[in-house]
């Protein structure tokens, strides 16, 4: 069996303490009909793990590969599918119980179950949310029917189910309620919660009346359920999240008091993955990540879990992207002045540099960062925009070396190689105080304005597009290209171009008169959906060193609409025996 076809898993033979998981090589699986594939890049920890596999609850198979929760990016699509394709992010729940298996590097699941993940948050965040939220989600506005004004009470509320409840009832205009020890109620505000009773010390039944729906997720006998029942109102809603057992004798007298008692197991659900991501996008749920841990650390996630003392959620990183790795890297070194990261990414025995100022190796890259950060301590990193190519990373960000200066436009390119950075290319330019578009040189102003990537399947043609359109316009200088691939709607953040179609034919019909033999030589192209970058060798008179520029085009509808750039000249010499290129 090939590489290829296997995948890593954490899997178990026997139930019981968390050393039963175990890491292990399973077959990679593939989609079936109606169903696709998910590269996990992070899957949440839910008390349902740990329980299950400790014993044979809901699930009873062996091995047992667990985990519901999923946030990755569509690898294949089986057939039938039309509402993904590969390389969307993407986040939801596998059908509970039976499809666990997403603490793995890929899982296999019904299409409908998952939604595009917002472009506002990351993996690890994504991957905090599907059960848990979907179960709050629904006892709170599915079977409650939780409205504005009305009195809700949360037990439990820093919880992975309960922190999350409690930003749902908010969003829905409730007065929110929360129990919790007295440590974790400035969490529970800083949620949103209107009122919080430490359980340790005060009896929640003595100082509420008149509830109109009680989230119960710790109640496991008759005498827990009667507290509940106790504070709420004639109407009221008690919505237990355990699937324990409850005679009709019970049921009888909670009826009798004119409350509804309902027992909820989550339902894998699209449209209340869509309805967490809407309010996810809009700044409204956010899981608290109390911890994450690598895959292979399983066994550690549940040890914790198990405590009962953590907040929010415990989170499995599957995969670092390259595009994370790259951006923590960036980070850690010139904001924090944190160079330990160099010796988790970097190769140690073969890294290449290709800035100019920087000599080859990981122990030079500490030195020549650390120096930075020495001479800049408030320096800011602002990454706009993020392409994956394969094994190449292009990181488009604004660097603010002393705070209230303009900055500067950088495109950084990473070649990644064995999971770790290789090699490394650069180009720095000062932002100027204006430019002759009058846009700046970071933003979006193309529709929708988004700095996210978007239209992953179409990657291949948009490459296409773009390299055709550089070797016509700046190879070969034929001005034509821009009625042939530039949109009406063009926008230009280069400084020196005006903006618009017509300007920038202008432009640069200029700039070919003034330097007839302009030669420009294409390097690479980095694609990844509709963001399309050209490093490129510029040289305006023969015998001159010429620049370094990366030319960063948006593409919709097989028309560029925008453009971003930045350039910096050879040097006459270099710390460094390699070339700009």
């Amino acid at each position: 069996m090939t590489d290829t076809e296997t995948m890593r898993a954490i899997s178990q033979d026997v139930y019981g303490a968390p050393d039963v998981l175990r890491e292990t090589w399973l077959p990679k699986p593939a989609p079936g009909v109606s169903e696709i594939l998910v590269a996990v890049h992070a899957a949440g920890v839910n008390p349902t793990d740990w329980w299950s596999r400790a014993q044979s609850t809901l699930i009873a198979r062996l091995p047992l590969v667990l985990g519901w929760d999923v946030s990755g990016v569509v690898e294949a699509v089986g057939l039938g599918v039309t509402v993904f394709k590969p390389g969307d992010e993407v986040f939801g729940m596998l059908p509970y119980p039976g499809g666990a298996g997403s603490h793995a590097e890929y899982v296999t699941g019904p299409a409908r179950v998952f939604t595009h993940k917002p472009a506002g948050i990351d993996h690890v965040q994504a991957g905090a949310l599907p059960l848990a939220a979907l179960t709050a989600y629904q006892a709170l506005v599915d079977t409650a029917g939780v409205r504005a004004g009305q009195r809700v009470l949360i037990n439990a509320a820093a919880g992975g189910v309960g922190h999350l409840a409690v930003q749902i009832a908010k969003a829905r205009g409730a007065y929110v309620i929360g129990t919790a020890s007295a440590a974790k109620h400035d969490f529970l505000r800083s949620l949103g919660a209107d009122e919080v009773i430490d359980y340790h010390s005060v009896d929640f039944t003595e100082v509420l009346s008149d509830i109109d729906v009680v989230l119960d997720p710790i109640s496991r006998d008759s005498a827990g359920r009667a507290r509940s029942v106790a504070v709420l109102r004639p109407g009221g809603t008690l919505v237990s999240i355990l699937p324990v057992p409850i005679d009709a004798g019970e049921l009888a007298t909670i009826a009798e008091r004119g409350i509804r008692y309902e027992s909820l197991l989550v339902e894998a659900d699209q449209a209340g993955m869509q309805a967490i991501a809407a309010l996810a996008e809009a700044g409204a749920l956010r899981a608290h990540v109390e911890a994450t841990f690598p895959l292979a650390e399983a066994a550690k996630a549940h040890a914790l879990g198990e405590t009962g003392r953590t907040s929010g959620k415990i989170v499995l990183t599957v995969r670092d992207s390259k595009a994370q790795l790259a951006q923590q890297l960036l980070h850690d070194v010139f904001v924090l002045g944190d160079t330990a990261i160099v010796d988790r990414v970097v190769r140690p025995d073969s890294y290449i540099q290709h800035n100019p100022l920087a000599p080859d190796g990981a122990d030079a890259l500490k030195y020549f960062t650390a120096g930075i950060r020495e001479q800049f301590p408030q320096a800011a990193f602002e990454p706009r925009r993020v392409i994956t190519d394969g094994d190449l990373v292009l990181l488009h960000s604004r660097y603010v070396m002393v705070p209230g200066t303009e900055g500067l436009a950088i495109f950084d390119l990473f070649r990644f190689q064995d999971g770790k950075i290789a090699e490394h290319w650069d180009v720095i330019q000062e932002v100027p105080a204006t430019t002759a578009s009058g846009n700046d040189m970071f933003a979006t102003l193309s529709e929708p304005r988004t700095d996210a990537i978007g239209q992953r399947w179409f990657t291949a043609y948009h490459k296409e597009l773009v390299t055709a359109f550089v070797d016509q316009l700046l190879v070969r200088k034929d001005l034509t290209a821009i009625d042939a691939y530039v949109g009406a709607d063009y926008h230009e953040h280069d400084p020196n171009n005006p903006g618009g179609a017509a300007g920038l034919k202008a432009g640069l019909g200029s700039y070919f008169d003034k330097f007839p033999q302009l030669s420009v030589t294409p390097k690479r192209v980095i694609a990844e959906g509709d963001l399309v970058a050209v490093h490129s060798h510029y040289v305006d008179t023969p015998g001159e060193r010429g620049r370094s520029v990366f030319d960063l085009f948006r593409v919709r509808d097989a028309r560029i609409v925008e453009h971003w750039s930045s350039e910096q000249a050879v040097p006459e010499t270099a710390a460094n025996d390699n070339t700009m290129f």
